[in-house]
């Protein structure tokens, strides 16, 4: 792929913006313009005996043309869905026409293929009609719709959330240095001065929040501690904020802390984790190549994540998760091989290869030259696949964000039985989440996810540090206390 101009004419002015991200399936990023462009869209359309036509003409650099029709329906809010997906099915189909390009995902544009999947489950189709209709609707390779078929079908065996169960995570928002892919919610954590009053609002939050659980009568299924790298903070800090977590830990099916930086961890801070009751921990090499880690701004080495490795082992671990990135900078298939081969000595339980998403908010850009291109990103993620199911795992979650190599996804495998309930349930957006620290976005789910309501947290460490107590108040507002006849206002 290659960067373009483009201009997109169309009388819904409101749908450009989703069909610039259809054209980003095919072009890298491009620069949607008013004048002049390398590309030019021409979006009309006609509704006559309750059909809407819709043609798609390509000029410019490109030249096409495809037209799709759509009855129109009754419900206005159905109408505008299925009419957005009509004219974003168009411009795909006149690129993939115009390209020769078959993107491995097809038309989709969202975070979460596998929503499709369970709205068509929904409907009775079997699990290989869902995907079927995948492939026939967004155009999906095989290789795509398989994995999405194994994917939903090993969530499907999982234990399934009830309405009362609520996730816990606690952010922290602290790494040793900031990766240069990076577009989290984090800050360097220096000479360490905000760690204190950090750990010192975070434990009053958590206090509030062990009322509010025990006052609403919810239930604790998944325990998460992310960032930021948890393991910036003290050994001691760690431990206070672990044990005033206790109540919202014990009761839970599982409890993780995405440790992640092999150059933050040592034996007191991964046995604090250890005595707390957490069983699942993340060391996150990224790769095996120092040059790359370097040019990436990792502050830690290969033999500094093997010894991180080896210490969460030691100190007990049962459940070791280890994240890789296919498509970095200097690297190609080869060079990601040699990783994968390098993780399946060390032995973790679970393995996520994620491809690299070069976001605005990131300092990457300044390395795009030095990117492998989108057929060697294809082939890294191919290899990642075979690796963990050479090491017996399979892929248990997925998502897909925008602007990444070779439109891939991010996929999450694990040994039979190590499923992380957390990043399915995060995934899926089918559980409700009561999230703690800076930055963190409590959310509230309705069974079928009919509403969804979300109260966040400021994302300033220092304006967290002051309004804690405010942070706490949109909480109780999002679970109101029951009204005196028993139910919910």
């Amino acid at each position: 792929m290659h960067r373009i101009s483009i201009k997109i004419d169309s009388p819904r002015p409101d749908y450009v913006k989703e069909m610039a991200e259809v054209a980003g399936l095919f072009f890298d990023a491009p620069a949607l313009t008013d004048g002049e462009a390398d590309l030019c869209v021409l979006h009309t359309e006609q509704l006559a005996e309750g059909q809407r036509r819709c043609d798609i003409r390509l000029s410019g650099c490109l030249n096409g043309e495809h037209s799709n029709t759509q009855i129109s329906m009754a419900d206005p809010l159905v109408d505008k869905r299925l009419h957005k997906r009509q004219v974003k099915l168009a411009l795909y189909h006149a690129l993939k026409q115009a390209t020769g390009q078959h993107p491995p995902w097809g038309s989709l544009t969202g975070i979460r293929p596998t929503r499709l999947i369970y709205e068509a489950l929904g409907e009775g189709l079997t699990l290989n009609r869902a995907c079927a209709r995948m492939m026939d609707v967004f155009d999906l390779r095989p290789e795509s719709a398989g994995l999405l078929a194994v994917v939903v079908d090993t969530q499907r065996r999982l234990p399934q959330a009830q309405p009362d169960e609520v996730d816990i995570y606690i952010g922290i928002p602290f790494c040793p240095s900031r990766c240069r892919y990076c577009s989290f919610i984090s800050m360097q954590v220096g000479r360490g001065e905000l760690l204190e009053p950090y750990t010192r609002a975070l434990l009053r939050e958590i206090e509030g929040a062990v009322a509010l659980v025990a006052q609403r009568g919810l239930k604790p299924r998944a325990f998460y501690m992310g960032g930021g790298t948890p393991t910036a903070m003290q050994a001691g800090q760690l431990a206070r904020i672990l044990k005033a977590a206790q109540p919202l830990m014990r009761p839970a099916r599982e409890r993780t802390v995405e440790a992640g930086r092999p150059d933050s961890m040592d034996e007191n801070k991964l046995k604090a984790i250890r005595d707390a009751g957490v069983e699942r921990i993340s060391v996150n090499p990224q790769t095996a190549f120092d040059m790359t880690l370097a040019a990436i701004g990792r502050a830690h080495t290969r033999a500094q994540a093997e010894q991180a490795f080896r210490l969460a082992r030691k100190a007990g671990f049962d459940i070791i998760n280890m994240d890789l990135i296919a498509g970095l900078p200097g690297e190609d298939a080869a060079m990601f091989e040699q990783t994968l081969k390098w993780v399946a000595g060390l032995g973790p339980d679970n393995l996520t290869v994620h491809t690299l998403c070069v976001k605005r908010s990131s300092d990457m850009h300044r390395l795009m030259d030095a990117l492998p291109d989108g057929e060697q990103v294809a082939l890294m993620v191919q290899l990642g696949r075979a690796a963990a199911e050479g090491m017996g795992m399979a892929p248990y979650y997925l998502y897909r964000q925008k602007h990444m190599a070779g439109n891939q996804a991010n996929v999450g495998y694990a040994l039979p039985g190590r499923e992380c309930l957390y990043n399915v349930d995060t995934m899926e957006d089918t559980v409700s989440v009561l999230a703690l620290g800076a930055g963190g976005i409590s959310k509230r789910v309705t069974p079928g996810r009919e509403l969804v309501t979300r109260a966040p947290n400021v994302k300033n460490v220092a304006q967290y540090i002051d309004r804690v107590d405010e942070m706490l108040d949109r909480k109780r507002a999002l679970w109101p206390l029951r009204d005196e006849a028993g139910t919910n206002p």
